[in-house]
């Protein structure tokens, strides 16, 4: 399988595990919103039973009760963060926050696989090390020239010795 295509292949795995994360978050994410929206709905219920005993014993005539404003639809995206427990919110968010840092490292990857893997780029790494191989050649040439010289030009007790006709 060649390159390419498992970088693809891990992306889309991570593109899948990050779905089955969310999907498995949010459904355990809306139990306990119902669960919360339940007990919230009783409470209500019962702050309205005693503010109108409270108003019946204070001598204040009732009125005709109405909501002062009406949720007709929420928003399109994540839900409010107050319905949202805080410790399901932390949660949500570490487990956004790791597949998604995971996914872009995994996608970045991909990317600069591909882009290092592409002709453009391998002809250009080929004539780099060519060039870089005919310097190296040249500079071992030149020193082994100098180090001839530096011999030939070295008296004989200098040398150590070397014989002239080894070297």
């Amino acid at each position: 399988m060649d390159l390419p295509a498992l970088a693809t292949s891990a992306a889309l795995a991570a593109v899948v595990l990050a779905l089955a994360l969310t999907v498995g978050a949010n459904a355990a994410t809306r139990r306990r919103m119902q669960a919360d929206v339940r007990s919230c709905r009783a409470e209500i219920a019962d702050l309205r039973v005693q503010v109108d005993e409270l108003s019946r014993a204070a001598g204040h005539p009732e009125r005709d009760r109405h909501d002062d404003y009406v949720i007709t639809a929420l928003p399109l995206g994540t839900p409010p963060e107050t319905a949202i427990p805080g410790d399901a919110r932390e949660a949500a968010g570490f487990v956004s926050l790791a597949v998604g840092e995971s996914l872009v490292r995994v996608v970045s990857l991909a990317h600069g696989v591909r882009r290092a893997l592409s002709p453009e780029n391998r002809q250009r790494i080929r004539f780099e090390m060519r060039r870089e191989v005919k310097r190296a050649r040249k500079q071992r040439r030149r020193d082994v020239r100098d180090a001839q010289r530096h011999l030939r030009t070295r008296p004989p007790a200098q040398r150590g010795g070397v014989d002239e006709a080894a070297a």
